[in-house]
């Protein structure tokens, strides 16, 4: 009860100075508030997943929020305008947004990892930005830094006859990792972590984006017959992660396999007609404000919360709370630590963090 007190207390001192602050200003909200929301939902899908207790549990609630970093991947793609903009600069700016805060966490991550072994710390720090092991969430980076630089590539292929080859990069890829998971085949070290790393298995996601959000391909979807497949395919993923648990998957809920990418596929195309849809309400910054303040903080939250939830794990009894207040607890400790290190840092030095 008192976690709950604390936790509605934490949000009302949050929302009352969000609101009353400067970010307010029309001129400094953002250019699309269902953007912004997406984000939040992703966010607080991604400290679900991280969250999530291994096995069976894993197979019945994983499907329904294997949609955390696909839809990060979709709206990165699907903001990007792969012609209108200064390569130079269009890589520059993508790029160090993500790759300094990736530097100094990685640090961070390695430096509490090694504490008893300082000395061990500098060697780690390079070997982990290196194969971004720091952290579970840090290969997102390493993903999303792949489809930066192949963005220009990736525009004119989906704008040519060929567009169809961006269809099948992903199921062809996790169709080798049915091939090692099935087959009892112990892959190259070297071709694991290759894999592990790449961009393959996240392809459709950045791709769809890509392709919706340049509008190469404009379609109208209907969110009933969208809604019906994406039951469907939950089902199929519910299905194909008791396989793979059968088979002494630990995570067998994973993001990547086929039955996850059709699930998060529809999740987007539901999330698309979402932003584009013919009734654009009437939202104030006020409306949804804490899923806006998440929002806006998610790329912090995402860099941190695996953080907090090592710590969490040394108070007593933390492992029994329940799944979905362990989350919760977790985002709100995130979300305050980077809304209030915004605050501390200042513009400049946030950026360095991640928390803007």
């Amino acid at each position: 009860m008192t976690t709950h007190v604390n936790i509605v207390t934490l949000y009302r001192t949050m929302k009352n100075t969000f609101i009353n602050s400067k970010e307010t200003s029309k001129e400094k909200q953002p250019k699309d508030i269902k953007v912004q929301y997406l984000r939040a939902i992703a966010i607080m899908a991604v400290v679900l997943i991280h969250t999530c207790p291994s096995g069976s549990l894993q197979v019945i609630c994983r499907p329904f929020i294997n949609f955390a970093v696909a839809t990060f991947l979709f709206l990165s793609g699907y903001l990007t305008k792969s012609e209108n903009e200064n390569r130079q600069t269009f890589f520059k700016k993508r790029i160090i947004r993500v790759i300094i805060p990736y530097a100094i966490w990685t640090l961070l991550y390695t430096a509490a990892s090694h504490i008893k072994n300082p000395a061990a710390i500098p060697v780690f720090t390079i070997k982990n930005l290196l194969t971004a092991n720091a952290a579970a969430m840090m290969y997102y980076i390493f993903v999303y830094i792949q489809f930066v630089l192949l963005t220009p590539l990736l525009g004119k292929l989906a704008k040519s006859k060929y567009r169809w080859i961006g269809w099948c990069v992903a199921p062809i890829s996790v169709m080798l990792k049915y091939y090692w998971v099935f087959c009892g085949v112990e892959p190259d070290p070297i071709v694991n972590l290759i894999w592990g790393d790449a961009c393959l298995g996240w392809f459709t996601f950045y791709y769809l984006g890509l392709v919706l959000g340049n509008k190469i391909v404009e379609k109208d979807y209907k969110l009933s017959k969208l809604f019906v497949i994406y039951i469907i395919s939950i089902i199929l993923q519910m299905s194909e992660g008791y396989v793979w648990l059968q088979y002494g998957q630990a995570n067998c809920g994973t993001q990547i396999k086929l039955s996850s990418i059709l699930t998060s596929s529809i999740f987007l195309l539901m999330a698309y007609t979402y932003i584009k849809g013919n009734s654009r309400q009437k939202e104030t910054f006020e409306d949804y404000s804490l899923l806006l303040l998440i929002g806006n903080h998610s790329f912090g939250i995402y860099l941190c919360h695996i953080m907090f939830m090592r710590i969490l794990s040394f108070v007593p009894c933390y492992r029994e709370i329940p799944y979905v207040l362990n989350s919760t607890i977790v985002l709100f400790i995130s979300l305050a630590f980077v809304y209030y290190g915004n605050k501390l840092c200042g513009k400049r030095l946030s950026k360095y963090f991640g928390f803007v």
